[in-house]
């Protein structure tokens, strides 16, 4: 699936999740999608990796510069940790939810907009996990997504659902992925290769 498309579908996905979750009363959550001990589920969203990630990894606590094209930014993962849900907003059972705290500077002389499909994480096993959309309803939980001014800062929180056992993990940056997807523009002046944050 490209990125435009999945765009389309984590912004559909996102409401449907947060009217199901924050609409809903109690009696008609527990009748709801798919459920288990009063908890709400949704199905993690995993792919093999297509092949091993070439560029430079980085640290937690690294401030990382990016300068190509239009763009000039800081970013920065801050801290991980594990969350454990609340209420019916639960990882499916055997899955555990990764909480990534990043911070993105823009330097640049333009806005510019991030997506969670600008975010993924990878396993030892190249296994590739997106953004859990229903943690995204938990009430600690602030995405770093969105439009940043030139001269601001976004600092938030990127939830992966990942097995318990997996280790590891590393967060990919792509700072251009729809420009990226076109071969057009990829072909000159813009890096393609993600931002490798080892977690």
């Amino acid at each position: 699936m490209d990125k435009k498309n999945r765009i389309k579908i984590g912004a559909i996905a996102s409401i449907c999740l947060l009217i199901i979750v924050l609409g809903c009363s109690p009696d008609e959550q527990n009748s709801g999608t798919v459920q288990s001990r009063d908890r709400t589920f949704v199905e993690t969203t995993v792919s093999p990796a297509t092949k091993p990630i070439s560029a430079p990894t980085h640290s937690v606590g690294e401030v990382i510069s990016i300068s190509q094209n239009n763009l000039n930014l800081q970013f920065t993962v801050n801290s991980t940790k594990v969350h454990p849900g609340k209420g019916v907003i639960q990882p499916n059972k055997g899955n555990q939810w990764v909480v990534v705290d990043t911070t993105i500077v823009n330097q640049g002389q333009q806005p510019q907009t991030f997506s969670v499909v600008s975010f993924d994480v990878i396993d030892g096993n190249n296994n590739t996990y997106e953004v859990a959309l229903l943690a995204s309803a938990l009430e600690d939980i602030e995405t770093p997504t969105g439009e940043i001014s030139p001269g601001d800062q976004r600092q938030g929180q990127l939830v992966f659902e990942v097995p318990e056992d997996t280790s590891n993990l590393k967060l990919l940056f792509q700072p251009n992925p729809i420009e990226c997807e076109e071969k057009s523009t990829a072909a000159k002046g813009l890096d393609c290769q993600p931002i490798v944050v080892k977690l």
